[in-house]
């Protein structure tokens, strides 16, 4: 079997780099399960602790809290030690924080759990995505990143169906259902322990030179990780933070509840094939500046026809919404590597990244409702166009990004 290099001395088979990358996509997958696990739980969950609905968005945000702590700091750590080892270390407290979620009858015992849950995958999500970079040769990062992304959006759906079922058709509690998924916690780390290598680090082979104090900080004034991170933050306005008002949008412009939830679906399900079809195109045509650029466009002007079309046109918005801006997610993702100087800055660049576009998401998913309460739906949507369009613009300025 040919050897292929990583990133140092050492070299791996294909067989090897394979089963490594998909044990990331498989980890991610997993990861995609607790992040969404909350979607059928909500009436559940607040039953059980007898909570408002502002209480509950509290604790909806909490798997960001230490996320946004502790992103930089984990990421220059991740860059120290074998992957094994970091991944690991995020597994232990993320099933801790799981733990404590299915076990607690207290709320603030919950919330806990769940920050604890949220800060050790932020670990798991900087050591998979910057190994996946690594593992891969530049003409393939757009795809292997389009795919990784696909595996954080899938359990949105799967989650929302098996969940509900296993609830109203079987009788369990969540507590139960999250019991389930904290075994799928085990089984990755099983799976990742098995097939990754000690020898192997987010920047590929273990390397004894110490990054000096300003190799650290050229992270940080790399104009280029910060025009991307802050345009990111636009594309969470939408995916995240004005997300749970689409199916209202849609039910306002007259559809029936089962309708609106079909059509949020279908715009899903479509951007799932649309991210690995534009990760191959970044791939073939090298370029994921000028994809990402319409992208945006495409983001804003979907936000702009959702505000304005008649029900029965709102297959424009879904064309244009699930198509072209699902883009954005992987292709950025994969651009750690492009803006790294060297292959130890590539999990620095994500940390960055992650912790930028983490506050963006917090700060604009609080602010949403407030905006849709003063001005409007449809205001709101006019206000996220202009912020794609903004985006659009700063990723024009990211030239160091092909």
């Amino acid at each position: 079997m040919e050897a292929v290099q990583t990133s140092g001395e050492i070299t791996y088979s294909k067989t090897r780099v394979m089963l490594m990358l998909f044990a990331g996509v498989f980890v991610t997958l997993i990861h995609g399960f607790g992040q969404f696990k909350l979607i059928p739980m909500q009436d559940a969950i607040q039953t059980f602790f007898g909570i408002s609905e502002g209480a509950y968005g509290i604790m909806g945000s909490a798997q960001n809290w230490l996320m946004i702590a502790l992103s930089i700091p984990l990421g220059l750590l991740a860059r120290k030690i074998p992957c094994k080892w970091s991944f690991s270390m995020g597994y232990v407290v993320a099933i801790g924080g799981m733990l404590m979620q299915i076990f607690a009858r207290n709320f603030v015992i919950f919330v806990i759990g769940r920050m604890l849950e949220g800060g050790g995958f932020g670990f798991i999500t900087l050591t998979t995505g910057s190994l996946i970079l690594t593992l891969v040769k530049p003409n393939r990062r757009g795809f292997w990143a389009s795919v990784n992304s696909v595996a954080t959006v899938l359990p949105q759906i799967l989650i929302t169906k098996v969940g509900s079922s296993l609830m109203q058709n079987s009788g369990m509690s969540f507590q139960g259902v999250f019991a389930i998924i904290c075994g799928f916690y085990g089984l990755a780390v099983v799976v990742w322990l098995i097939i990754v290598p000690r020898s192997v680090r987010v920047h590929g082979i273990a390397d004894s030179t110490k990054p000096t104090k300003e190799q650290t900080l050229r992270v940080y004034k790399n104009k280029t990780v910060w025009l991307v991170s802050i345009a990111f933050c636009a594309y969470s306005t939408v995916s995240v933070g004005f997300t749970s008002f689409v199916i209202k949008v849609l039910c306002n412009k007259g559809l029936s509840m089962s309708q609106a939830a079909n059509t949020y679906s279908l715009t899903t399900i479509i951007g799932m094939a649309a991210m690995i079809v534009f990760g191959l195109l970044a791939d073939k045509f090298g370029t994921k500046r000028k994809i990402v650029i319409a992208g945006f466009l495409a983001c804003a002007l979907a936000m702009i026809m959702l505000a304005i079309l008649p029900a029965n046109l709102i297959f424009i918005y879904v064309a244009l919404f699930s198509t072209v801006p699902r883009s954005i997610s992987g292709l950025t993702n994969s651009t750690s590597a492009d803006i790294a100087e060297v292959p130890t800055d590539i999990p620095v660049v994500s940390s960055v990244r992650t912790t930028i576009t983490k506050i963006g998401s917090v700060v604009m998913t609080i602010l949403m409702g407030f905006l849709i309460q003063h001005l409007g739906y449809e205001v709101t949507l006019f206000i996220i166009a202009g912020e794609c369009a903004i985006a659009a613009v700063l990723w024009f300025f990211a030239k160091k990004i092909p």
